[in-house]
């Protein structure tokens, strides 16, 4: 395990700092990150938004890389050379 990531190479920096997104709207991390798990605030999202099964975006679109890496203070081949294989990707063109 590389220093500062967990599991799936999230970085535990982002904890209470990062965001994601649902349905193309921000909410932030709420709390630590911590090894298979990081909870999402979704107060502030329409209710119909927030269903269980709901896929939540961590890199893409709503969510770009550049900004996920300055704000977990490093750089974006930092946060995609420590995402873990067992992550589900989806490459598009």
């Amino acid at each position: 395990m590389e220093a500062g990531r967990w599991a799936d190479g999230y970085p535990r920096s982002l904890g209470n700092r990062g965001f994601a997104a649902i349905a193309g709207e921000r909410v932030p991390v709420a709390g630590r990150v911590s090894m298979d798990l990081l909870c999402l605030d979704v107060s502030a999202l329409p209710r119909e938004l927030v269903r269980l099964g709901e896929d939540v975006e961590l890199i893409g679109p709503s969510v770009p890389l550049d900004e996920l890496a300055s704000t977990a203070g490093t750089i974006s081949y930092e946060i995609l050379t420590g995402l873990s294989p067992r992550l589900r990707r989806e490459y598009r063109e």
